[in-house]
C-alpha cells in the first residue's frame, strides 16, 4: 500500500499570470485533502486566492447565455458604412 500524505499538495503553474497582480509564474495550484477535499489557486506574490466555480453555477450561467441568444432578434445583418 502506498503512503498517502494529508498535507496540501502545491504545484506551480508555468506560464500562468496572477489575475490580481499580473505577476507571471507566481501561481500555485493547491490541493487540500483534509478535512474535505478542495482545490484552488494561490499567488505567491500578492496572496490572491481563487477557487473553481461550482459545476451548477457554470451550467446556470450557460443556460442564461443560451436564453439570451434565443430571445434576441434573428434575421439579416446589415453593415453600415
Amino acid at each position: 500500500m502506498r503512503y498517502q500524505s494529508t498535507r496540501p499538495k502545491r504545484q506551480f503553474l508555468a506560464g500562468v499570470s496572477c489575475p490580481n497582480c499580473q505577476t507571471m509564474d507566481a501561481v500555485v495550484q493547491v490541493q487540500v485533502f483534509e478535512p474535505e477535499p478542495d482545490e484552488y489557486i494561490e499567488c505567491t506574490q500578492c496572496g490572491h486566492i481563487e477557487r473553481r466555480p461550482d459545476p451548477d453555477d457554470i451550467n446556470e450561467k450557460n443556460n442564461l447565455a443560451n436564453d439570451a441568444m434565443t430571445t434576441g432578434t434573428t434575421g439579416t445583418v446589415k453593415f453600415l458604412k
